[in-house]
């Protein structure tokens, strides 16, 4: 009697509704973690070899369904959004707890830790790198990549971002670069080094490195320029330890500030004097390109990077240069003009491992 005729289109589109997930679990990409949620998925259930296992075979199985259905990626992003929409959270936090108290960003995290390998997208950036090189005749150029900090410490990681495996889009860039030239830092040995030997190379609850650790890539990366007499001995600097709560993956994570334990040296900021000047007619995405003249001869340096170079490395090259000039590298899309404009002696590509990415962009004019 329920089943009458106008309703038995409806009865049957509930049932599709509900077993089309159903039938499009072997055609949706296997996945073991859910960014969405910051947890490791289900795994798939195994045989049982005893009575206990029998019994927990239905809630096994259960669970295994309910995070590998069809469509279960646009389902959680819809209702998240929905979320939102109510003035709930709607998502997972954009930064997550390890162990130790060590905080991470979830963007590239699971690249940092070769969970998650692009070999087209590395390609990508270092096809970007070896294009711009080819354009900057006569200029000495280096690349590298700051590394993620579960590049330097996986095994601080939550565990749904581990184990760490290699090869990482880290080493397929910078294999891509060695192919074309382009003298090519890996960063990642002497920040493990430092680590290892019980340095602070990384913030607790900030998304950058730690001040030693970029005065380490630093003085990695000029003998690559050719010149290691501009080399800082970290031993000379007078070091200290204050507590902060200025880190940003708290506040990511939802969470209040708090305060962590962090070292500092004399060379945070330029000398009196000498300030950040804005690159006439050069407009960033998301950062104003700046140089810094130092008014005294010496050799112009262009760093194309973003917040792990801004703030850290123009001092450390202000003793040694003419000018040093920085432009955020917004992810292959910055204004090729900041090149005519600065006339460098040396160009410096360093982002983030996790920006290191193009998605097919280039320069604004490039070409």
């Amino acid at each position: 009697m329920l089943m009458t005729r106008p309703r038995r289109p409806l009865i049957l589109a509930v049932l599709a509704v509900l077993v089309a997930p159903v039938i499009a679990m072997p055609f949706v990409p296997f996945k073991t973690v859910s960014l969405e949620e910051n947890r490791r998925l289900a795994p798939a259930p195994t045989l049982p070899t005893t009575p206990g296992e029998w019994r927990k075979l239905p809630r096994a199985i259960d669970a295994w369904l309910a995070d590998h259905f069809g469509f279960r990626d646009p389902l959680m992003q819809t209702a998240a959004q929905l979320e939102r929409g109510l003035g709930g959270e709607g998502a997972a936090a954009t930064a997550v707890t390890g162990r130790q108290g060590q905080m991470f960003l979830v963007d590239g995290l699971l690249r940092s830790t070769g969970q998650e390998v692009d070999p087209a997208r590395a390609a990508d950036y270092a096809a970007f790198v070896c294009e711009a090189k080819a354009r900057l005749p006569g200029v000495n150029v280096v690349a590298s990549l700051a590394p993620s900090p579960a590049e330097i410490m996986p095994d601080l990681a939550p565990d749904w971002a581990g184990p760490a495996k290699s090869p990482t889009e880290y080493d397929l860039i910078l294999s891509g670069l060695s192919k074309c030239g382009v003298k090519a830092v890996d960063l990642r040995p002497s920040l493990r080094g430092a680590r290892a030997a019980g340095q602070l190379v990384y913030r607790k609850l900030d998304s950058h490195w730690a001040l030693r650790g970029s005065l380490l890539a630093y003085n990695e990366i000029v003998p690559a320029m050719g010149r290691p007499e501009w080399g800082i001995d970290p031993k000379a600097l007078p070091w200290a330890t204050i507590a902060l709560d200025n880190g940003d993956l708290p506040r990511l994570a939802g969470q209040p500030p708090a305060f962590e334990q962090v070292e500092i040296h004399n060379i945070t900021g330029l000398n009196p004097g000498y300030a950040r000047a804005p690159i006439p007619g050069i407009a960033g995405r998301s950062v104003q390109p700046f140089m810094v003249d130092m008014r005294q001869p010496g050799p112009t340096v262009l760093i194309v990077g973003d917040s792990f170079t801004a703030d850290p490395l123009p001092p450390y090259f202000a003793p040694f240069v003419g000018k040093v000039a920085w432009v955020h590298e917004d992810r292959c899309a910055f204004d090729w003009r900041v090149v005519a404009w600065v006339k460098p002696d040396y160009v410096l590509f360093l982002p983030a491992a996790r920006e290191a990415v193009c998605d097919g962009a280039r320069p604004a004019h490039f070409n």
